[in-house]
């Protein structure tokens, strides 16, 4: 059932980003085609900012669901222990059971991106219709826009993406010899290895690379709004290098809150099954981390870029007209984080749920050494609000970190004073993080329940 369940959230969030990404395009191009009918379009400069704003949504699209998809097969692999161990000792190779694992996720992926692709069509066009419909810019864009062939390559490379994301995900347990793999079944379903990592050199020269690069993304946006294609490189280095080094940096943010906490009670359980599964921890905290960081990189970034456009075309005779384009602006980047928001929301739910119920074994053993059910189940939630609280920390300083440079990069060289300054709006921002805290705890608690339904010994005997 755990199988089915993360199989299931794979198949969901590269649906949605295929519909994502493939309505992003046809957006894009009427965006692009709306706006060559104001006096912002009369020039390249429009058209390459908003290619680099679409690139830079396909970018991350691409990086949420890479993420989710890694967890839901690394969670999906882990419940299968027994089964690939099985036929490990009956002949199967490693490579060959990674082979049939990557296979199974380019099969889910061609059908899900079909089916996100005939889903988007159907939404581009009802986009089309109530944009052209009412005046404004897109009254005179032909339907033609809509089709943009080239739309073929962000989905090969969605596809390509969860191929990889299947591989990567099956890489922990198959990675043991049989007899080995069969005598860990228990502790990778518990949520996998728990040795700490220290931050390695890749990950080190990642963030290295990726900061430099966007400290001359953020000076050059005051010269060229072709700095900002340096920031997509740049930014992209950035968020790798923080992937890679998640199992080290952050449980150091989760050490930190745990210290906070009593040291006694459910609390006590919850800072030590914190303290000791970093890399379960951090796998359930990434998609905190990368949900928030998205919704306040995009955030900041229009927030800002929004006050630096009104206060420059403010008092002139373009004032009427930047208004309009900028609503309409907005209004699509506000669409296009919803759904990055709803994928990454589907993967942080998923991993939360899956993750509680592959620590059945170990609940059970705290219950069969006198624990509650009460006490069990509010260990479990204290645990999710330090990753929640922690993703979200790490996420906020992230995303405004590259939504500020973003704005900066794309639009400086056309603002007074060529630096655009950074607006965070504190309550919109509190607001993300409090929804991802209430989605983390709550999805701990169907699955802790489920946990918790059984006698201590059923329990242990049943996982």
């Amino acid at each position: 059932m755990i199988a089915r369940g993360g199989s299931l959230a794979a198949f969901t969030v590269v649906t949605l980003s295929a519909l994502y990404i493939t309505l992003l395009t046809s957006v894009m191009s009427l965006l692009t085609a709306g706006l060559v009918t104001t006096p912002f379009g009369q020039g390249d400069g429009a058209e390459l900012v908003l290619g680099i704003l679409g690139s830079s949504f396909l970018i991350v699209a691409l990086i949420v669901s890479t993420v989710v998809v890694t967890n839901a097969f690394t969670l999906v692999t882990a419940t299968r222990v027994r089964e690939i161990a099985l036929r490990r000792l009956l002949g199967a190779s490693a490579r060959s059971e990674r082979r049939r694992i990557a296979a199974f996720g380019t099969r889910l992926s061609l059908l899900a991106t079909l089916a996100g692709a005939a889903l988007a069509a159907g939404a581009a066009a009802i986009v089309y219709a109530v944009g052209s419909g009412h005046g404004g810019m897109l009254e005179r864009v032909p339907a033609t826009a809509l089709v943009t062939p080239w739309v073929v390559l962000p989905l090969a490379a969605l596809i390509a993406c969860t191929t990889v994301a299947a591989w990567r995900g099956s890489a922990a347990v198959l990675g043991a010899e049989p007899v080995q793999a069969l005598g860990l079944a228990a502790t990778q379903e518990a949520g996998g290895a728990d040795e700490r990592h220290r931050l390695g050199a890749t990950a080190t020269t990642l963030l290295i690379v990726g900061l430099v690069t966007l400290a001359g993304a953020f000076a050059a946006g005051a010269i060229t709004p072709f700095a900002a294609l340096i920031g997509i490189v740049g930014g992209t280095v950035l968020v790798v290098g923080v992937l890679a080094g998640a199992h080290t940096l952050l449980p150091a943010v989760f050490g930190l809150l745990s210290a906070a906490l009593p040291r006694t009670g459910p609390a006590a359980i919850a800072r030590r099954t914190v303290r000791d599964h970093p890399s379960r921890t951090t796998r359930a905290a990434l998609g905190v981390l990368i949900s928030v960081a998205v919704v306040t990189m995009f955030v900041v970034a229009t927030m800002s870029a929004a006050a630096a456009i009104t206060a420059t075309y403010a008092d002139s005779s373009l004032e009427d007209q930047s208004a309009e384009v900028l609503l309409v602006v907005l209004a699509v980047v506000g669409a296009l984080i919803g759904f990055i928001v709803l994928i990454a929301a589907v993967g942080l739910a998923t991993t939360v749920s899956l993750n509680t119920r592959l620590r059945a074994r170990e609940i059970a053993v705290t219950r069969i050494l006198g624990q509650g059910r009460a006490d069990a189940a509010r260990s479990v939630m204290i645990e999710s609000a330090i990753l929640s609280v922690g993703g979200s920390l790490a996420g906020l300083m992230l995303g405004a970190f590259l939504g500020w440079v973003g704005a900066q990069s794309i639009l400086g060289s056309n603002v007074v004073g060529y630096v655009i300054p950074p607006v965070l709006p504190l309550a919109y921002l509190a607001l993300v993080v409090l929804a991802a805290l209430v989605l983390t705890v709550a999805s701990s608690i169907a699955p802790s329940r489920f946990v918790l339904a059984d006698s201590p010994i059923r329990a242990f005997a049943r996982a």
